[in-house]
Parts: structure tokens; sequence; C-alpha cells
């Protein structure tokens, strides 16, 4: 990897130093002395060998159980900076289903996009700019803003049936309160249906993947960029 794109995945890896770890298990003080063991390999890595011990220090708390969007910016920043692209990508996908997408995020994810086809950079995939929303926002929110849709359905559907139309003339329903009403539940309706599809697709398709990544994550092999150049 180049000085150049060393530099900006450092960057990367000081946005999140600061942002600690945010677990409550019950072994908070173990899993806090591994988070500040970690960072301290990690400002201290020069080589890649260095860098991919720094990884296997975060990775042993992603094995403890802990989960959230600092501890998986940190192992993929470590892992590309190790120059294993493919781990280093699935570590920062991880990043942004717990904390969303964030312009350190995406700078090292582009690198490791590169890194894995062997190129000096790399755009990222067209789906992040039509499909922002599923990948800006953490799923969480992505859940809760579901959940806030759905509602907004229902509201929809209970505003229709409860206010029913005036028997008056048809010149003058339009302008009555409960033709108002009625519009604004069908609105409600359309809308709340519409994203309640759009949000609840996004949120479930992160977590069938997060699911995915927690079943096999234990199987992956982190390798230095130094240990895949090395003669055999």
């Amino acid at each position: 990897m180049s000085a150049h794109a060393r530099f900006f995945a450092a960057l990367a890896f000081a946005g999140v130093l600061v942002a600690g770890m945010g677990t409550t298990r019950a072994d908070e003080d173990s899993d806090r002395f591994l988070w500040e063991s970690a960072n301290a390999s990690m400002a201290a890595a020069q080589k890649p060998a260095d860098f991919l011990k720094a990884a296997r220090s975060y990775n042993r708390l992603v094995a403890a159980g802990v989960r959230n969007g600092p501890l998986f910016a940190n192992l993929g920043t470590a892992l590309l900076l190790a120059s294993d692209g493919p781990n280093a990508i699935a570590a920062l996908q991880r990043a942004e289903r717990y904390s969303g997408s964030t312009p350190d995020i995406r700078t090292n994810l582009r690198l490791a996009l590169a890194l894995r086809a062997g190129q000096p950079d790399a755009d990222l995939p067209w789906e992040r700019v039509v499909f922002f929303w599923h990948f800006d926002q953490p799923v969480r929110t992505r859940t809760t803003l579901a959940l806030a849709c759905w509602s907004l359905f229902w509201l929809g559907i209970l505003l229709r049936f409860l206010v029913q139309p005036q028997p008056e003339d048809v010149t003058s329903l339009a302008a009555h309160p409960s033709s108002r009403i009625r519009t604004l539940g069908g609105s409600c309706v359309l809308f709340g249906l519409m994203l309640t599809i759009i949000f609840g697709a996004s949120a479930t398709f992160s977590w069938l993947q997060e699911r995915a990544d927690e079943r096999t994550w234990a199987e992956r092999v982190f390798v230095s960029h130094e240990a895949q150049e090395a003669p055999r």
C-alpha cells in the first residue's frame, strides 16, 4: 500500500480511537483492557505484521461478543494497513451496520477494494449512491424508521375508517374537514406502507448479512502483506 493510502487509513483510525467501546457486558473491565491494549498496538504499529497483531487484538474482542461500530472500524483499518484487503472489507461493512457509513469508513473501504483488486484506487459500488439510506444509517436506525412508518400506515387506516365522508353536495365535499382528514389518512397509508417496505427490507437484509458473518467470522484467517509475499 502506498504511503498516501496509509496516511488516510491512519487518519480514519484516529477518528474512531476516541469513540470508546460502549459495551454493556458483565466483563466490561476486561473488554476495556483488551480495547486499550489493541489501540496501543495499533498506535505503535509500523509494519504490516504489527498491524496484523493489532487486528488480532481487536478480533479477540469480537470473539468475546463485543459488537459496535468503532470496534469493527478499527479492526478494518488495522487489516487494511496489514494489506489484508478481503477481511478489511468485511470488517468495515460490519462497522457500517452498527454505526452507519462515515467518511473515514468510506475512504478505507475504497482503499480496501483497491487493495483486493491490486489497483492504486477504486470507486465504491454504484448501489451505495442509489440505496444511500441502506449504507448511511445503522441497522438499528433503519429498524426504528420501519416501525415508525408501520405505525404511520395504521394511523392512516384508522383515520380512513373512523372518518366517513359527509352526505353533502359534491361541489363542497372536497372542502369539508372530514374529506381533508380522509385525504391525510390516504397519504399516511401510501407513504407509511412504501417507507415500511423500503426501510424494513433494508434492515432485514443487513440483519441477515450480520447473522451470516456471525456464523462464519471465526473461520476467517487474517494474513499480513508480508506473509502473502513470503516465498513458498
